[in-house]
């Protein structure tokens, strides 16, 4: 928990309603000792000061300073009434309370959260069923001025059945009402019905079924959205004799409607998440494929430097075909000592902070902005296509577009006092990303739209001999919407694989494979992959690998081969000293003309001469080269060469440094330390002391940075603890400046 504050002349005061109304809480909510089954609660309560100095390369410097004071009270209990029917309550209690200083300018905001709620269930091996009722009141103010309060009402109901060898069943049913004191900012009443129920039997077979109805009325505005949803599975899997052949095979077939009265309602997309960095090299934000999702910052910490080479956040979607898209939903997080959900007002301070960039693709790798005349509106608020607790970004372009694939760009950017607090300095996280799309109804009519889709898929896999294996594979898709006609998708992939024991001390690994897509316009993409590797122990204590893999993708774009091999050693040579070797050479060709090369070299080694001493020694070469193509040419190096060590003379006592060199094409060789501390010196580890200090280089290489961390922590006993830290961050850089930042937080959690 690290918390960047001003200096504070007093400890903030404990929030003058928060303490009487977690007393009154726990008084309350907590039975008499003879009638509750468990009584559980936590007191909970943060601090943290620190300040932060900015010099850039001008010498012009600017300074910010902040404060945050946490406390958080929760009371919990149980019951059980009968053997199987079970009673829960409680509640909980948070307020923050934060100063701010930015350039003399002083700022304070609070923010505080009542949650009480009551269960009731029933749960047996056969049957199940709960109600439950859950309250929200969340309150903060800025400045003196107070912001509405906003309430949340949640009532809910399930119902499931679970009989042995027959299908499931399982009911749901929500009632949320959201609405702020006045009932005149929001005033919102949403109905979720869910239904499911599966089946399973010991042949093979799988019978999925699940839908969903929802209404949600909107009081302010006069309007109507319901949504009708029903999703259908069936799944098969079985063995044939000849030749060994296992298959599974699967359809899923799903079917939306939505319908709106006097206004519009967003219909959700399905589609997966994307994500990805880039800069002004390859991967680009014109040039390059989205990876697997991962939460991203959109803003650079206060303690960070300007990067050389700026990045971006790429932030995206694909969809199983072209997609009608006109409104996106950016989730955000912000990590405080209140929480992680930053609140719309508080968000409300930064809209105009980001710039947004929206890029479609055809094939997920080429990009393009979209035209003039579609740039989006991007405004602070939550999901406009289903009412929950996220907030973040939302992004409405008109009309639409129809895409296969859709992403935001943005560049991190630093954030500005005063902060709000429930506004982390150093992070608001990009969480999820949701795509719909408008449906639109004339004043006093009705407006309605449907989709539907389906995936068919196909596997199979036969032994063709003790060492030769074939697959065979099939995906195909359908969709239809009220805007589009029927389009399809195919892909088909089929491969050879080989195992060989060449020996008790060699095995020889290869396969073949190919892949054929057919998209929705018809275009046609075809790829060949082909990787082999022949492993060896020619000693109990040595062993090494020789692998090989290339590529061949013949697409409407162009033709591209890649090809790579890599030899891997390593040996035990002596009890306590182990090494390993590698060497590597890739290379990728372009119909453009354009080769890039790289080589690559590894080496490091473990050494343990006693059990109180650890080694490690390592060192790393890549070389790349690009030509041809129209560019021109370029070469590119990084060496790096390390050595740590690690002295753990008895159990409570451990010390650890290390020593580090970078070498960079045109750049100055770069020196890295780092050490760390840690001692307990009462027995149990009941308290615990901890120092550390690091050097690091980012990966431009043109930025150090220096941290020093001393912490305490303190077992007060079972369910109680203290851990304070303090922390000392300087950065410096040729091209941007420095920064010097100085952090104290304390936190102290007492269970009751």
């Amino acid at each position: 928990m690290l918390i960047r504050c001003h200096k504070v002349t007093a400890m903030p005061p404990v929030v003058k309603n928060g303490v009487p109304l977690a007393f009154v809480l726990m008084l309350l909510g907590a039975p008499r000792a003879a009638l509750a089954d468990g009584l559980s609660g936590f007191l909970e309560y943060g601090f943290g000061s620190g300040t932060n100095k900015v010099r850039d390369i001008s010498g012009a410097t600017s300074n910010s300073s902040s404060s945050n004071f946490l406390q958080r009270y929760n009371l919990a209990f149980d019951r059980s009434l009968y053997p199987s029917l079970l009673l829960k309550g409680g509640g909980l209690f948070e307020g923050t309370t934060q100063h701010g200083s930015f350039e003399g300018r002083d700022s304070r905001s609070t923010a505080e959260r009542l949650s009480p709620y009551l269960e009731l269930s029933l749960r047996t091996p056969f049957v199940g069923s709960g109600i439950g009722y859950r309250r929200r009141e969340d309150m903060s103010s800025a400045n003196g001025v107070s912001a509405p309060k906003e309430i949340q009402d949640l009532y809910t109901f399930d119902f499931s059945l679970n009989p042995s060898d027959l299908p499931t069943l399982s009911f749901n049913y929500g009632h949320r009402d959201l609405y702020d004191e006045n009932r005149t900012m929001r005033n919102i009443a949403l109905d979720d019905f869910t239904w499911s129920s599966n089946y399973r039997s010991t042949q093979g077979l799988e019978l999925n079924y699940g839908g969903g109805y929802s209404l949600m009325q909107d009081r302010l505005l006069q309007s109507e959205n319901t949504s009708l949803s029903n999703a259908v599975r069936a799944a098969y899997s079985g063995k044939i004799p000849w030749r060994s052949v296992t298959y599974q095979t699967s359809y899923n077939f799903n079917i939306q409607n939505s319908q709106v009265s006097s206004g519009s309602a967003y219909v959700s997309q399905v589609g997966q998440q994307l994500a990805l960095i880039t800069g002004n090299v390859s991967p680009t934000v014109t040039e390059g494929q989205l990876g697997t999702f991962q939460p991203l910052n959109l803003v650079r910490p206060q303690s960070e430097l300007p990067p050389a080479v700026p990045k971006q956040n790429n932030i995206g979607m694909s969809f199983a075909v072209d997609t009608e898209v006109n409104t996106l939903f950016l989730a955000v997080t912000s990590a405080t000592l209140g929480g992680t959900h930053p609140s719309v007002t508080s968000l409300k301070n930064y809209e105009r902070l980001f710039t947004w960039q929206i890029y479609t693709s055809k094939d997920g790798v080429n990009w393009s902005i979209l035209p003039a005349g579609m740039e989006p509106t991007v405004a602070v608020g939550s999901n406009p296509a289903t009412v929950g607790d996220q907030t973040g970004f939302v992004f409405d372009f008109k009309p639409g577009v129809r895409t296969r694939y859709i992403k935001i760009v943005e560049t991190p950017v630093p954030l500005t006092a005063p902060f709000p607090a429930d506004i982390n300095p150093d992070s608001i996280v990009a969480v999820s990303l949701q795509a719909s799309t408008v449906l639109q109804a004339a004043p006093g009519k009705s407006a309605s739209s449907s989709s539907s889709a389906g995936v068919f898929n196909f596997n199979a896999r036969a032994q063709l001999s003790p060492n030769v294996s074939y697959d065979l594979g099939l995906v195909f898709t359908h969709s239809k919407t009220d805007q589009a006609s029927l389009s399809t998708t195919t892909l088909v992939n089929n491969g050879l694989s080989l195992v060989y024991r060449v020996s008790d001390a060699a095995s020889l690994n290869g396969r073949l494979t190919e892949e054929f897509s057919l998209d929705p316009e018809g275009e046609v993409r075809n790829m060949l992959t082909y990787n082999a590797a022949f492993s060896l122990m020619s000693l109990p204590t040595l062993t090494h690998s020789l692998v090989y893999g290339g590529r061949t993708e013949f697409a409407p774009e162009g033709t591209v081969i890649s090809n790579s091999i890599f030899l891997n050693n390593s040996a035990q040579l002596y009890q306590g000293l182990s090494s390993v070797l590698a060497a590597g050479f890739s290379t990728t060709s372009r119909s453009t003309g354009e080769v890039s090369d790289s080589v690559s070299f590894t080496f490091g080694a473990d050494i343990v001469p006693n059990r109180y001493v650890t080694m490690t020694l390592s060192y790393q070469d890549q070389t790349g080269q690009q030509s041809g193509g129209g560019k021109p040419e370029s070469k590119t190096y990084t060496r790096t060469a390390a050595a740590n060590v690690t002295y753990r003379p008895f159990d409570a006592l451990y010390l650890t440094g290390g020593y580090g060199l970078t070498m960079q094409d045109n750049r100055s060789d770069v020196t890295l330390q780092n050490y760390s501390i840690g001692w307990a010196p009462f027995r149990g580890g009941d308290l615990q002391f901890a120092f550390g200090y690091n050097e690091a280089l980012d990966s431009t290489g043109n930025q150090k940075t220096k941290s020093m961390l001393p912490s305490l922590r303190w077992n007060i006993r079972p369910g109680a603890t203290l851990d304070i830290s303090y922390s000392v961050q300087q950065t410096t850089s040729d091209l941007s400046g420095s920064t010097d930042s100085r952090a104290l937080s304390a936190h102290l959690r007492i269970a009751l």
